[in-house]
């Protein structure tokens, strides 16, 4: 019996001992394994912290990225983490196929604990670009009460096109959108707007269309603040410098005469003509020659002009009054003569000039991510 008993707790501690070191490995595997999976988040969060920084950095200025490519590196220290980033840009806007306009797709990659890696690669879209931008609602949007027009006359060899250009990618627009349909009845039967049906310098889908969701408002809004910004330029005289590119479109006003040449390269971005709501209209916009335009041009109580030689708008007009500060009425109403030579072509492209511009003057958040990969 004793001698049994022996045996029996010789077998029981050597059980035991295998069960000891089974346990002491398990822990140490799941030990290993918790060091392991934590170096490896250490090294996956540097590489997603780098990202941040960098698209920070880009916000804050475009050039950045253009900066740092696979043959120069951006290299960080993060939480003990080495970090290698580079940019790859596509800002090509008739050729781009897969990505999207003026994208950009960030590669980090971050070694931490010699030897644990993290590769991340993210790709953002530039907004365009700005929600500050009223969507366009035709090739002229008249955004006033009846109260507010004085005359619309279309003559000359003037056209007004809401179709867009072949090829753009856009839908049909009208040709006109108005926000009042009360007064157009009224300004018909005195003969101061075309027969709409016979006039051939106004087409779209429809020529004109009735738009109750058209308001200036929200434009009025978009003026103020891009004034504010202190990032728009204001031009006078004769003038003949850049009105924007294609790349760095620009925010432009006009509140006092102004005679453009001709000379100038095509602009690019938001054009506003101002004048004062009670002091009269002030300003004037005088176009001559080949003058060409992208974007959005806004008549803000201001008459719209008459266009000789053959200026050019591609995108949208439109014509808008702020309402009187101290008075619900309207002491001036606004001739809209449209004549001459002068062609306001629809075309959602330039829409996205107007927002990039918009988005570069008040320095808006420009990207947004689009996807994540690891």
């Amino acid at each position: 019996m004793g001698r049994a008993m022996l045996i029996i707790c010789t077998g029981m501690l050597v059980i035991l001992g295998i069960i000891g070191i089974s346990t002491a490995d398990q822990g140490k595997s799941l030990t290993q394994k918790a060091v392991k999976y934590a170096n490896e988040t250490t090294a996956q969060n540097a590489a997603h912290t780098a990202i941040q920084i960098a698209m920070q950095k880009v916000n804050e200025d475009d050039s950045w990225a253009t900066t740092y490519d696979k043959s120069n590196t951006w290299t960080q220290t993060i939480d003990e983490a080495t970090v290698e980033l580079y940019v790859e840009t596509n800002s090509d806007y008739s050729t781009n196929g897969y990505w999207e306009e003026d994208s950009l797709r960030i590669t980090s990659k971050a070694t931490y604990a010699d030897g644990y890696e993290s590769e991340v690669v993210s790709v953002y879209l530039k907004e365009p670009f700005s929600n500050l931008v009223p969507k366009f609602k035709g090739a002229l949007s008249l955004a006033l009460m009846k109260e507010e027009i004085k005359s619309l006359s279309i003559g000359g060899s003037s056209i007004i096109n809401g179709n867009p250009p072949s090829g753009s990618g856009c839908s049909n627009m009208p040709g006109i959108a108005a926000m009042d349909e009360s007064y157009a009845d009224e300004l018909e039967a005195s003969g101061t707007v075309p027969d709409w049906s016979e006039n051939k310098g106004v087409t779209g889908d429809p020529q004109l269309k009735y738009d109750s969701d058209l308001k200036y408002s929200p434009v009025d809004e978009m003026i103020a603040r891009l004034k504010k910004s202190g990032n728009s330029k204001t031009i006078s005289g004769q003038y003949s410098g850049s009105l924007g590119t294609q790349e760095n479109p620009g925010v432009f006003f006009v509140e006092d005469y102004v005679k453009l040449t001709g000379k100038q390269d095509a602009g690019y971005g938001i054009l506003v003509i101002r004048g004062d709501g009670g002091m009269g209209y002030e300003g004037e916009l005088d176009l001559k020659g080949n003058f060409e335009f992208n974007g959005l041009v806004v008549f803000e109580n201001a008459e719209l002009f008459d266009g000789k030689g053959t200026p050019t708008i591609n995108g949208s007009v439109l014509v808008g009054k702020r309402p009187q500060e101290e008075s619900s009425t309207y002491e001036n109403s606004i001739d809209i003569d449209i004549s001459g030579n002068i062609s306001i072509q629809y075309n959602c492209i330039a829409e996205k000039y107007a927002k990039m511009a918009a988005a570069d003057a008040v320095k808006q958040n420009k990207y947004t991510r689009v996807v994540t990969y690891e």
